[in-house]
């Protein structure tokens, strides 16, 4: 059953364009590179989002730390995002492995003319 995504930025792509975007996509956990669109895992639905790539204006990954846990606070754990900045905003989108967030990165390089990494 095909569930169509949901438009993130106020731009949309029509649904004959977006449903053979999102089956072709590249995947990389919750998330899907296609032609046409950045695909978001929301809700524990994978790719159930989408941002088109003509609205997308930059991205780039950013890393935190978890506060310390386990033995007084002595190990930590990092946590990666993919940001992505669009219709003059920034959505931070959680990565459980830093991995593919950055083969992501990569073939955003690759595939695309959008700038990845800060300013």
């Amino acid at each position: 059953m095909y569930i169509p995504p949901k438009a993130l930025s106020e731009k949309i792509l029509p649904p004959e364009v977006l449903r053979p975007d999102r089956v072709c996509c590249t995947h990389y956990e919750d998330f899907g590179l296609g032609d046409k669109a950045l695909y978001v895992g929301m809700y524990g639905i994978n790719r159930i989002g989408y941002i088109p790539l003509s609205a997308i204006t930059r991205v780039f990954k950013r890393l935190a730390v978890t506060k310390g846990f386990f033995e007084n606070g002595k190990i930590y754990g990092t946590l990666c995002y993919l940001v992505v900045c669009y219709d003059g905003r920034q959505k931070a989108f959680r990565f459980t492995h830093e991995e593919d967030l950055n083969a992501l990165l990569a073939a955003f390089q690759e595939n695309t003319t959008i700038p990845v990494g800060k300013p």
